[in-house]
């Protein structure tokens, strides 16, 4: 093998196909260029998540199931958002030293394990792109959310299933069937599909029904914070961003929108809808105030600010004259912090 310069080098050397997928904020796929740039140092990674690029990567020779290679990884980044040399030269220096990382888990330094969602939500994606069928539990979770056996019948719905309902929402009627069944599903199904739906461009009408199911809760008298964070979640990244934002602000409005769980969902999964003025300016009022405190914000502000394009809505919001007195000190206490 010729001298090897980075990952991409090294696969293409080595004459297999790959597919690169973020894994941090949303399941979303990376081209091959947009990776090249980054593992070359020429650009920060698009969508850090705790200082870090978290990355599924799929690689094969050909088209059969037992070519197929699924590494998870996970970088650290410089405090420009790139990666090193030196972490991209030592990742191939194992890959040459060990060959296939996933049999060297343990003694791999930048591999990591997914949670069950995500792996179910990866796995389903690597069939479409491979354009393989989905697993025998698709049909079986169809059914369910068609409403054929009752919406109570959940107990045997599998979560691979519903990931690969969620993952095919362009074929046949996939987004209408999620649509209708939004209003009637229990809390644990609605959890699943939620925490797929993230990962996905939904079309607007499966939005508003996730939606009207958000508002339905913060109308609720005893509203149920973990179900208005997961709706926030699976709205992220909507194919209209203005039913997104207009979601997150109403929610933001809303007495629950100072809880930490919620706070986390719009910033980990939401974070498009804060480069507009007037829901930055909401949200930061809302995490000054929230009961998690000091260390919470500059958490909060600092996995933001390392997002490319966030930094200048950050630094206008922060200026604002008529922020609050807590809002103000929380600025003050954070530049305090980083600055001994």
């Amino acid at each position: 093998m010729a001298q090897i310069n980075g990952i991409s080098d090294f696969l293409n050397q080595a004459g297999t196909s790959f597919r690169l997928f973020d894994m941090g904020r949303r399941m979303q796929e990376i081209s091959s260029e947009t990776f090249l740039a980054f593992e070359q140092g020429d650009i920060p990674y698009p969508w850090p998540l705790q200082q870090q690029a978290w990355l599924g990567m799929m690689v094969w020779q050909d088209q059969a199931d037992d070519d197929l290679v699924i590494w998870f990884l996970r970088f650290p980044l410089d405090a420009t958002g790139r990666l090193t040399a030196g972490i991209r030269d030592d990742f191939v220096y194992r890959l040459l030293q060990k060959g296939d990382q996933q049999q060297e888990e343990e003694s791999n330094p930048y591999g990591f394990k997914p949670k069950q969602e995500h792996m179910a939500c990866f796995h389903a994606k690597a069939a479409k792109t491979l354009g393989k069928p989905p697993s025998r539990f698709y049909q079986h979770a169809l059914d369910y959310f068609s409403g054929h056996a009752g919406f109570d019948q959940w107990a045997f719905v599998g979560l691979q299933g519903i990931a690969d309902i969620v993952s095919r929402l362009d074929e046949a009627s996939h987004a209408q069937v999620l649509a209708d069944a939004i209003a009637k599903l229990p809390p644990q199904p609605l959890d699943a599909l939620c925490q797929c739906l993230e990962h996905e461009a939904i079309p607007e009408p499966l939005a508003r029904a996730i939606g009207q199911r958000l508002q339905q809760e913060l109308d609720s008298a005893q509203a149920e914070t973990n179900i208005i964070s997961l709706c926030l979640r699976a709205v992220s990244g909507c194919e209209n961003p203005r039913i997104t934002e207009d979601l997150v602000l109403t929610t933001l409005n809303h007495d629950i929108g100072q809880n930490a769980e919620i706070l986390a969902s719009i910033s980990g999964r939401c974070w498009e809808s804060l480069k507009q003025a007037d829901i930055i300016h909401a949200f930061l009022e809302n995490l000054a105030h929230c009961k998690e405190g000091q260390e919470f914000f500059n958490l909060v502000i600092v996995d933001l600010i390392n997002i490319p394009g966030m930094q200048d809505s950050i630094h206008q919001a922060i200026r604002q004259p008529d922020r609050s007195p807590q809002l103000s000190k929380a600025i003050g206490d954070m530049f305090k912090h980083f600055t001994q």
